[in-house]
This record gives C-alpha cells, sequence and structure tokens, in this order.
C-alpha cells in the first residue's frame, strides 16, 4: 500500500461544517493529514481582521478532530 502525505491550511476561526468537510475530504485522499492552522498574525496581515478564537484554542479544536494526525502552525 502507498503511503501519502496530505496537508491543508485554514484559519479555522468559528469552526463549522463547512471546516469539518474540507477535513474529511483531504484525510480521504491521504494516509495522514496535516493541518496547519494560520497564526492571528498572518490573518490580520492576509484578511486584514483579527480572529475571534484565539490561535492557542483554534489550534486545540482541529487537534481534536479525528480526520486530523498533525497540527502544524501556519505563519
Amino acid at each position: 500500500m502507498k503511503y501519502n502525505i496530505g496537508y491543508t491550511t485554514g484559519v479555522y476561526d468559528m469552526f463549522h461544517i463547512g471546516h469539518l468537510n474540507i477535513l474529511k475530504k483531504s484525510k480521504e485522499m491521504c494516509n495522514y493529514l496535516i493541518v496547519g492552522v494560520s497564526t492571528d498574525e498572518l490573518v490580520e496581515m492576509e484578511k486584514n481582521k483579527k480572529p475571534i478564537i484565539s490561535f492557542e484554542e483554534r489550534i486545540e479544536i482541529v487537534k481534536s478532530i479525528k480526520y486530523v494526525d498533525e497540527v502544524v502552525v501556519q505563519n
């Protein structure tokens, strides 16, 4: 069996079903899914707005999703 590693990123602020669907579909395409969670600074720079949920809490939320194998900082 071929071993594939997948990678996707996002802000994951105000986590909703769309976020869950992205992670589920991403996991269907690989054996091991790494998810980058954007830092507050990156979101402010790229989207010109501050996330509602803190970075630390967004990391914990994404870590708890069964489709996610590893979470990394996206900055």
